[in-house]
């Protein structure tokens, strides 16, 4: 029982588990535009790539605040530091491998979203200091990386409408579920001086905001049936994880532990591209 929780646990905060979501959401956004290749080479480069970012923020916590938190998740860092590190040489390794597997032209649609990742969380600049800068930020890095990126790689036309409204959606899912972290982080964010939707808005006006965002992803998966953008089974898996997703959206407050959050509502990524593979596939 010690060692499933030491694995589960390296796992979920040593960042394998959201680089699978990573690679899960390229694979829905590939079904959902019906494209026949799994682009295998970009799915592996973004996992590593994702493996090697989160990890290499967490190199960047400030010891002394986070401890005074009492978060399972940073006391887990901080007594990993040596995985950490090794994880994200691991992840730096992976992607310069996989990089001589993919068009060599992802430079230039990669190198942007590199340095606003970075950007993200480096002391000197720290986008996530400001509570939109954070939010869009993520939002636009997993959207690019997860759609716009996949779409190019694929040949197909972002000047296309099911493209756009493709990626209008992603960027909305991606915006629902970064909002509950900010709700999660409401006493660390606090600690560590940085001011959030939570903080200016309130916990519970924010997790309504979420779950509304949700309702309306839910209206836009209904427009892209609608508009024949994907067969039946597709819409019903899309559907079947954005109402669990809505469900946790809503059940999401300051007060539930860090598994809730690192293993369910990241979770809802790989439930999502899951789903998809299943009931496209098999």
């Amino acid at each position: 029982m010690i060692f499933f929780k030491r694995f589960f646990d390296f796992i979920l905060f040593g960042n394998i588990y959201v680089a699978l979501g990573a690679v899960c959401l390229i694979q829905s956004s590939l079904i959902q535009l019906q494209t026949s290749n799994f682009l295998l080479p970009y799915s592996f480069l973004t996992f590593f790539a994702t493996l090697f970012i989160y990890n290499l923020q967490r190199i960047f916590y400030s010891r002394q605040k986070e401890n005074s938190i009492g978060s399972i998740r940073r006391k887990w860092i901080f007594e990993n530091q040596f995985s950490i590190k090794l994880l994200c040489i691991i992840g730096f390794i992976g992607v310069f491998i996989t990089f001589f597997f993919v068009d060599y032209k992802i430079i230039f649609y990669l190198s942007p979203l590199l340095i606003l990742s970075i950007a993200y969380f480096l002391p000197s600049i720290k986008l996530r200091k400001n509570a939109w800068f954070k939010l869009l930020t993520l939002s636009l890095v997993w959207t690019m990386a997860t759609a716009v990126v996949p779409m190019i790689l694929s040949d197909v036309p972002l000047s296309c409408f099911p493209a756009q409204l493709h990626i209008f959606v992603r960027f909305t899912f991606m915006i629902a579920i970064c909002i509950p972290f900010d709700i999660r982080d409401f006493d660390i964010d606090k600690e560590d001086n940085i001011s959030t939707i939570p903080h200016i808005l309130g916990e519970t006006a924010t997790r309504w905001i979420a779950f509304a965002i949700m309702l309306f992803y839910i209206l836009l998966i209904m427009t892209e049936h609608s508009i024949w953008m994907f067969d039946r089974a597709t819409y019903y898996g899309l559907m079947i994880s954005a109402i669990i997703n809505t469900l946790l959206v809503l059940l999401s407050n300051s007060k539930r532990g860090e598994y809730f959050y690192v293993a369910m509502i990241d979770g809802t990524m790989i439930l999502q591209g899951v789903i998809l593979m299943v009931v496209c596939y098999w």
